[in-house]
């Protein structure tokens, strides 16, 4: 573009332009009646301009004022050019050009038709506890374009959808919820190939075994993670501090490591947007770097950061496609895709054979990790006990935790069922929401600090 040609002459060393448009629709229903239809559309233009290590960035929603917008991002890294104690140079800056869409986008389908999918799923159900069923469903179609002063021009469009289904039982006096989300980066024909009927029928059997479960107990103990857990496990415990941005701020226990065993050799663990359907699914990144995928620990030795144009160019390393942004109005910062652990030597029987006294621990209700002190907390929405290698009986609200650096030397089963997730997740970091998903098999620690409650 010629505007950005026009900065470029001025002085800028790096210029880029992002046209961001969203398109959401949302429905939510409860006990088979609509609560809400909803939706928006925004489009945004996001200017940056890159001046002797300083940024200056800008975004505006209209067309007629990008003029206006490149001048304020030049005089906002003009001016902070001149303060800048760190000055680097970017290196390794993309120079790509394609055009990629994906067929089948949502917002061509009538909302009757939506309505119609949505109100199928209440004829599912069947069990008599249940007092209440909630169903809702989103649908995101993101299209962006994406310009840069080294001859970038690209353009990419992305259908996601999400899905959730809530029942809550009652039985005698104890009410129990249960609840499954799906999310993918998928066309509309992929929404209408979800077996709604068997996740329907495996919430209703979760709520029964919640009426009868028991208290967890409480102390060190093997712990056997399902695919789904396992996943958010990985994402949380170590993806966080592996993205660059927080390494060279030195708040990751990653911090020198780079080079140095911190998980048994049987483990190799990667980011890669390529995991088809999945929700951290995108081809280039916000900075227009294609995602080729990065292998954080191979081997059980960590051997790479995620990066952003400016951390890869600040640690003299090469950006590797995770410089994202929740919207237009956002900065690009290192933020994972999909976070995936490689397939092990074990079945998945095999991970609980010599385990007197455990637990099977399965799905994520969330979890927090400070990745500066590795500590970290998660919560399961199922969980059973473990007797002398067989799974036995369910188990209310269990919790495990620890710290990154022990815990991953304590893995010692890694079965070879990887899966993808398909959780619908969005990540949150200063302030930013994106698209983020995985695969894993299941995994056996030999020891963790669990509990319970109830």
């Amino acid at each position: 573009m010629h505007l950005i040609k026009k900065y470029e002459n001025k002085g800028a060393e790096f210029v880029d332009l992002r046209v961001t448009e969203l398109n959401f629709e949302s429905i939510s229903t409860d006990d088979g009646k609509i609560s809400s239809i909803q939706s928006s559309f925004s489009k945004e233009f996001s200017v940056r301009v890159f001046i002797n290590g300083s940024w200056g960035f800008s975004y505006c929603h209209k067309e007629k004022d990008l003029k206006r917008c490149f001048e304020k991002a030049f005089k906002l890294a003009k001016t902070g050019s001149k303060y800048k104690r760190d000055v680097f140079n970017l290196s390794n800056i993309p120079r790509d050009k394609g055009k990629f869409s994906s067929k089948g986008s949502p917002m061509d389908v009538e909302l009757e038709d939506k309505l119609k999918v949505v109100f199928d799923v209440y004829k599912e159900f069947n069990l008599k506890e249940i007092v209440n069923k909630m169903v809702e469903v989103s649908f995101t179609q993101k299209k962006q374009e994406y310009f840069n002063s080294n001859g970038s021009n690209l353009f990419e469009q992305r259908n996601y959808f999400n899905f959730l289904i809530s029942i809550t039982g009652k039985k005698g006096d104890k009410i129990r919820r249960a609840y499954e989300r799906i999310g993918k980066c998928a066309p509309y024909r992929v929404f209408l190939k979800t077996k709604f009927s068997d996740i329907v029928s495996s919430l209703q059997e979760r709520l029964k075994l919640l009426f009868v479960a028991k208290k967890a107990p409480v102390g060190k103990l093997p712990l056997v993670i399902d695919n789904t857990l396992a996943q958010v496990f990985f994402h949380e415990a170590v993806g966080h501090a592996c993205e660059a941005d927080s390494i060279i701020e030195k708040s990751s226990v990653f911090v020198g490591k780079l080079g140095e065993k911190v998980a048994p050799g049987f483990l190799t663990l990667r980011d890669t947007p390529k995991v088809k359907h999945e929700h951290g699914f995108y081809r280039y990144d916000d900075e227009g770097v294609k995602g080729k995928g990065t292998v954080l620990i191979k081997n059980g030795v960590l051997v790479n950061y995620l990066h952003s144009l400016e951390t890869a160019s600040k640690l003299n390393m090469k950006p590797t496609g995770n410089g994202r942004a929740e919207n237009g109005s956002a900065f690009p910062i290192p933020r994972m895709s999909n976070t995936v652990l490689d397939n092990g030597d074990y079945k998945v029987e095999e991970l609980f054979e010599g385990i007197k006294k455990g637990i099977y621990a399965k799905n994520s209700s969330g979890g927090v990790v400070e990745p500066t002190t590795g500590n970290f907390l998660f919560n399961t929405r199922e969980a059973y006990l473990i007797e002398n290698g067989e799974v036995t009986k369910p188990l209310l609200d269990v919790s495990f935790g620890g710290n990154i650096l022990p815990t991953l030397m304590k893995i010692e089963k890694i079965a070879n069922d990887q899966k993808p997730s398909f959780g619908g997740w969005r990540c949150g970091k200063q302030g930013q929401m994106v698209p983020v998903g995985g695969a894993s098999p299941h995994v056996m620690i030999s020891e963790a600090i669990v509990g319970g409650s109830r």
